[in-house]
């Protein structure tokens, strides 16, 4: 199965550029089995990575966040907090049923702690040349990535809108959905590396607990798919590995 194949090789692909941008980092890896389904478990800590967690989850019979019935239903996600808070926050959350032509579900997005408009105008390059190669609306293609990724009592969203948020793709779309997650992750580890060493203060650093902070209140109190997550049976601390960050400050 197409999908399938592009999990597997991108979990390998991840875990390895995580590891080479970090430079002294350690990664380790976990199967959890639970009741109605697995879920594998890959972080990175150390170095230029402060957490990066690669997860793919299994689920069999679960009712998915856009659909009414249950089906089988995989999810690969990765949430990635660089150590230097002029890195931003790597999102790549993916999700699709087993069963028939789809559907698939992609948000991808950088949550800066420290704006660099550089490096977000390299992002927003090169998913626009994305969007063109497969003939969609540029910021369409980005449309309600702010809205997701916000709660009313902050003073911005998390989301800078370069990314995308593609929702109920097909097959004939998996060659976007791929080219959409190559794209942006390989941007994505070329922003780490380019700003890693960058040197920064104390303030900075506070930056990066708020935004951190900021992204624990949203999965904690917003995020339907964690409350639906642990309604389908995924043991807590699969959740807490796969999207807490390391560090927070309230």
């Amino acid at each position: 199965m197409r999908i399938v194949d592009f999990v597997e090789e991108m979990k390998e692909t991840a875990a390895n550029g995580l590891m080479e941008v970090a430079g002294v980092g350690k990664c380790t890896r976990e199967k959890v089995p639970f009741k109605s389904g697995e879920a594998d478990i890959i972080t990175v800590r150390g170095g230029a990575i402060e957490k990066g967690a690669i997860t793919h989850i299994t689920l069999k019979g679960i009712k998915p966040p856009l659909g009414d019935k249950p089906v089988d239903y995989m999810v690969y996600q990765m949430e990635i907090f660089p150590e230097n808070p002029y890195c931003p926050m790597g999102h790549f959350n993916t999700e699709w049923s087993l069963e028939g032509p789809g559907p698939y579900h992609m948000n991808l997005d950088l949550f800066p702690a420290v704006r660099v408009e550089e490096d977000l105008a390299t992002m927003k390059k090169l998913m626009d040349n994305v969007a063109d190669t497969f003939k969609r609306d540029r910021q369409k293609m980005r449309e309600g990535l702010d809205e997701h990724y916000n709660m009313e009592h902050w003073e911005a969203p998390l989301a800078t809108k370069v990314g995308c948020k593609l929702l109920n793709l097909n097959n004939d779309d998996l060659d976007l959905f791929i080219k959409a997650y190559h794209a942006f992750f390989d941007g994505y580890l070329a922003i780490v590396e380019k700003r890693k060493k960058t040197p920064y203060k104390e303030a900075d650093s506070k930056l990066k607990l708020h935004r951190n902070s900021r992204w624990l209140e949203y999965i904690t109190i917003k995020d339907q798919a964690v409350r639906l997550g642990l309604a389908a049976g995924i043991p807590p601390q699969v959740l807490i590995a796969l999207s807490y960050p390391p560090s927070a400050a309230f």
